[in-house]
């Protein structure tokens, strides 16, 4: 495997993380409610241990393993969840060093962040007292999502692990996407909240999950870095884009004057000028996009379709003027909605048969909705077209509805066959993405959003969502392609 001569970079060596099997949550209190040593008991695969120098008991967790210190714990601890106050953090990082704990997320705050001196200072000491010994997410960090371990800050996380790694300063917005990513039906591999990135950076975590054999895609929320790791960073994605080529996705904080001083505040960072990260993110193939919706719904394309090209779309519709709405704004976003090849439209004519549509794209099928099997047919043959590169379909909520009053006629199987047809994307190895809207008939799309999940369909509500991020898509993979011809 290719590598970055790390040392001359100052890169850290995080491959251990894949082989954590010990954990402590140090400062675990009964005022807290034990809040993050429950959240981890509840899926650690491996021996956790609560360290507080005054507890002895703790509901529904085995005294055993409940310790006044971590020297007392007799066997080894690779990683500690800190959670003290900042008078006793310089303490507890001692006992991490004698410890020979591997790796320690410092949860409390109040260092660099607090924007004073004395908090400045008391985050310079806690590095030079870890020794370059313990390796250290925050302070300020909710630190380490490892599902495959089991290790979790919150309670209902997920426990199934994916290929989907997540990068931020923020413990909230790492909160939100791992939520997020779970009602989509992503499963992620690591999460990241290294707040004030005192000894573990974005820079470190970057070349970790490049390397990182459970993490094909990357996610990141990006308030600003340190003046002098910019060489660094550059060097990373660089190495990314010659050597392991892993499709990295931002979405950046602080890009106004309000904006910046506000990540300033938040985590220390420094965001820098807007110009300089478009020119990095151009030179290194790197998806940017504007919140933390679409860095999830871009990830849910390339999860569920892979890399793909789009240039030219189809359209499928039951309101021909909401056909027209959706053709307007793919061809605002630089794409097209052509008319079928003879051959293809020729078929597709033959299967329109309701007065009132149109077998052009953007086909409206009005009424003829309500008959699964032409649809089917009609997107399957759109989809066979070589001038086609995906399909858009527009499918009202009220329409899977039981009350028959909405339909023409009722047939029982007609939700599954069009659910089957909506999977029609991945028999042709092109994006079917459908739009199932929130209007009217919440509970018939909740139901179909599950279904469509369980057979790798993505569905979105409003075609904002989305039409923007398919040309971002389509314009990284050519460029990939091209860098990997060089």
């Amino acid at each position: 495997m290719a590598t970055l001569d790390t040392l001359n970079l100052n890169l850290k060596d995080l491959s251990f993380i894949n082989d954590i099997k010990s954990m402590a949550v140090v400062g675990t209190s009964k005022k807290r409610n034990f809040f993050f040593l429950r959240n981890h008991a509840e899926n650690f695969k491996g021996k956790l241990y609560a360290v507080n120098p005054v507890i002895k008991e703790i509901p529904g967790f085995d005294k055993n393993f409940i310790y006044p210190s971590l020297k007392d714990i007799p066997g080894e601890v690779d990683f500690v969840f800190i959670a003290v106050p900042p008078s006793k953090i310089l303490e507890v990082m001692d006992d991490c060093v004698e410890k020979g704990v591997k790796l320690a997320t410092v949860f409390t705050a109040e260092f660099s962040d607090s924007g004073k001196e004395e908090g400045v200072e008391l985050e310079k000491e806690l590095l030079r007292r870890a020794k370059n010994k313990v390796r250290m997410l925050g302070p300020n960090g909710l630190g380490l999502y490892y599902p495959k371990s089991g290790i979790a800050w919150r309670s209902h996380f997920p426990a199934k692990s994916g290929n989907i790694s997540f990068i931020a300063q923020s413990g909230g917005i790492c909160n939100l996407v791992i939520y997020g990513a779970d009602v989509l039906g992503m499963n992620l591999s690591k999460v990241f909240s290294f707040g004030n990135g005192t000894d573990i950076d974005l820079v470190d975590i970057f070349y970790f999950m490049i390397n990182d054999p459970e993490t094909n895609i990357i996610l990141c929320y990006l308030e600003g870095i340190k003046s002098e790791r910019g060489e660094a960073l550059r060097k990373v994605f660089k190495f990314n884009n010659r050597n392991n080529k892993k499709p990295i996705i931002i979405v950046r904080g602080g890009q106004t004057k309000t904006g910046s001083i506000a990540a300033k505040t938040h985590t220390a960072s420094i965001s820098g000028e807007n110009h300089i990260w478009r020119a990095i993110f151009k030179q290194y193939n790197i998806i940017e996009v504007n919140s933390i919706e679409q860095l999830l719904a871009t990830a849910y394309l390339i999860e569920y379709y892979g890399l793909f090209e789009l240039n030219n779309l189809a359209v499928l519709s039951s309101s021909g003027g909401y056909g027209v709405i959706l053709t307007d704004l793919i061809e605002k976003a630089g794409m097209n909605v052509p008319p079928f090849s003879p051959n293809i439209q020729k078929q597709i004519t033959s299967n329109f048969f309701t007065l009132g549509t149109s077998p052009k794209n953007p086909l409206d099928v009005s009424a003829q909705v309500f008959s699964s099997k032409s649809v089917y047919k009609i997107l399957d043959l759109a989809l066979a077209d070589e001038k086609i590169d995906g399909l858009i379909v527009d499918m009202p909520s009220f329409y899977f509805n039981n009350d028959h009053s909405y339909r023409i006629s009722f047939d029982p199987s007609y939700e599954d066959h069009m659910i089957e047809a909506l999977t029609l994307g991945h028999k042709h190895h092109k994006p079917l993405i459908s739009i199932i809207k929130r209007i009217h008939c919440p509970e018939d799309r909740d139901r179909l959003f599950k279904k469509s999940k369980e057979r790798k369909v993505p569905v979105f509500e409003d075609p904002i969502e989305f039409i923007s991020l398919l040309p971002k898509i389509s314009q990284y993979t050519r460029k990939k392609k091209l860098i990997e011809k060089l």
